[in-house]
């Protein structure tokens, strides 16, 4: 077979397990706000803050619009402790995200000021049944 024989064998293994991976997670996230033609990836921090500088400024489509708008309307988050946020660093960034949302929804419905590991793992064991 040679070097191309096994790569051609390697890809013929690969390219499916890796294709059936990302239609799993797009499946699984389909109905996350994050995910929209104008999302930017989540491990460019600043590039998150120069599209909404910039759709802002632009003529933004209703979704983005509205999208700003409750972001806007939303109640004072709680805030997260040093630890908390170092707990949060852990998880996996496409899905940290998602984590940081529920663990801030789980604060937010039991009226909690701060965020520390506990609430962390309590949301993750209330979102996990």
């Amino acid at each position: 077979f040679g070097f191309e024989g096994a790569n051609v064998l390697f890809d013929s293994w690969v390219h499916p397990l890796v294709m059936g991976l990302e239609e799993h997670l797009l499946q699984m996230f389909r109905d996350d706000f994050e995910f929209h033609d104008d999302a930017v990836a989540s491990h460019l921090p600043n590039a998150g803050k120069v599209a909404r500088q910039q759709s802002q400024t632009a003529d933004a489509t209703p979704a983005v619009a509205d999208r700003i708008e409750a972001a806007e309307a939303a109640p004072a988050l709680p805030e997260w402790t040093v630890e908390g946020e170092n707990e949060l660093k852990k998880i996996p960034f496409f899905v940290r995200g998602k984590a940081r949302r529920n663990t801030e929804k789980y604060a937010l419905e039991r009226g909690l000021k701060k965020i520390t590991v506990e609430t962390l793992y309590d949301a993750k064991a209330h979102f996990g049944r």
